[in-house]
């Protein structure tokens, strides 16, 4: 008998989280486990809902707040074996639901550094961090992507060690290769990112203006400062140089047409988009941010700046468009860290290794209680 389990996300936007789990929502074993993933909202999908072995219930609820009687219902009447959770509000969610219907095995994805956001982007006040320390408490296992991000969540929420794991976020297999000097004479970089204070977009138009005026950055994204930046980009007088692109369906074939990418970002959990450029063959310039350092080698596919470093940055945006990068073996590398199968392999082996092997007694007595 497969196991049933849940991955639950509030939408099929295109924020990281989402495309993580959708991603890792195809890499299990089908042949082991029946995967149903839920979604809180559907009306604004980025992703395909048509997955082969995978069953997608929106629960048309559309706010993780509105969702506790729903999600208790669906609970009783599915009776999963597991429950992935990412984001610290579907997290909350899933750990208020499960004090009411018993789940045997819970799993919770850590989606950011928590000290680096309340440095950089101020929306983690004392009680949010409480209620969030709370809820990890119901959880068997947390999921963080990177060191940095285990070693915060340590000291923040006091949460046991023992329940902690690094699994990288995954990353599937593409066709796409880049195509360097796609425009004679232009230079082009290209970030995807949320437009959000931490993602450094406003200190990344100031690096366009160290550089010569044939370099030229496309900032792909949507969010609250979508409006503010366009007044900053025509008050900088980068009004050519820089444009806009809400969102893109295809965001590997996409990044695949530009020179360069790059990442401003103040706080990353691991960052999804450079997985995405890497998987192409681009190479990436990015800030020190959460998770960089395992998929970033200097010289071979990018480089790493120090935060801050406005000016090494714009250096090593110029080298990096000045010399030849072998984009076969850039994709190759980040197949060989991050491939969707080992990366899904590592979150199958939390069901069934180590403590985990109490899940199966639970399960056993929760089946047997109903």
């Amino acid at each position: 008998m497969k196991k049933k389990i849940f991955f639950i996300v509030t939408s099929l936007g295109a924020g990281g989280s989402e495309k993580v789990f959708w991603t890792l929502a195809q890499g299990f074993n089908k042949v082991v486990y029946e995967v149903v993933f839920i979604i809180l909202d559907s009306r604004n999908n980025c992703f395909s809902m048509e997955i082969p072995g995978v069953r997608f219930i929106d629960m048309q609820s559309y706010k993780a707040s509105r969702s506790i009687v729903k999600l208790y219902k669906l609970i009783r009447s599915e009776r999963p074996f597991a429950i992935f959770s990412t984001t610290n509000h579907i997290n909350l969610l899933v750990s208020i639901v499960a004090h009411f219907v018993r789940v045997p095995f819970l799993v919770a994805r850590a989606s950011n550094i928590p000290h680096q956001m309340k440095m950089y982007a101020g929306n983690i006040d004392r009680m949010y961090g409480l209620l969030t320390s709370r809820s990890y408490k119901k959880f068997d296992v947390i999921v963080c992507q990177s060191d940095e991000m285990k070693m915060s969540l340590l000291k923040e929420f006091r949460i046991e060690p023992e329940k902690l794991v690094t699994i990288p976020n995954p990353v599937n297999f593409t066709d796409s290769i880049a195509i360097p000097g796609l425009v004679p004479d232009k230079k082009r970089l290209i970030i995807v990112a949320r437009l959000a204070k931490e993602k450094g977009l406003f200190r990344l138009l100031k690096v366009i203006q160290l550089l010569p005026a044939n370099y030229e950055l496309t900032i792909v994204g949507d969010g609250s400062l979508n409006e503010e930046l366009l007044r900053e980009v025509s008050s900088l007088n980068l009004m050519s140089r820089v444009s806009f692109i809400k969102q893109s369906d295809t965001i590997t074939d996409l990044i695949s047409r530009y020179d360069l990418f790059v990442l401003s970002s103040f706080t990353e959990g691991f960052p999804n988009a450079v997985l995405d450029a890497l998987s192409v063959g681009l190479p990436v310039v990015s800030f020190e941010v959460g998770g960089i350092n395992r998929i970033i080698i200097d010289d071979f596919n990018g480089y790493i700046i120090a935060q801050g470093d406005l000016q090494e940055f714009a250096n090593k945006v110029l080298l990096a468009c000045s010399r030849c990068w072998d984009h076969e073996k850039i994709k190759k590398d980040v197949f060989e860290k991050c491939a969707l199968d080992k990366v899904a392999a590592q979150y199958e082996s939390l069901l069934c290794s180590g403590t985990r092997n109490l899940a199966e007694q639970t399960c056993v007595e929760f089946m047997d209680q109903l």
